[in-house]
């Protein structure tokens, strides 16, 4: 899964340990995200695969729920899926 991928790579030069992040790490509850890495990874899935995902809503979302989520929109604008 490509998005997935990319968003390992992306939390990875937030600074997360690469052994943290597996497809059903939860963002707040396994990551523990600071307010500023949040935002950040927020801004990079903008700019990298032009979402807009609310990371600050109640869902904890896994690695693989934000993938899925990812491509969900990606696919609804009409973008490729991956």
């Amino acid at each position: 899964m490509a998005v997935l991928s990319e968003l390992t790579d992306i939390l990875a030069e937030l600074g997360v340990e690469p052994e943290l992040l597996t497809p059903d790490t939860r963002l707040r509850s396994g990551l523990g995200l600071t307010s500023t890495e949040t935002t950040e990874l927020g801004l990079e899935m903008t700019r990298r695969f032009g979402a807009h995902i609310d990371l600050w809503d109640a869902a904890d979302y896994s690695l693989a729920e934000l993938a899925d989520a990812i491509s969900a929109e990606r696919g609804a604008a009409g973008g490729e899926r991956g």
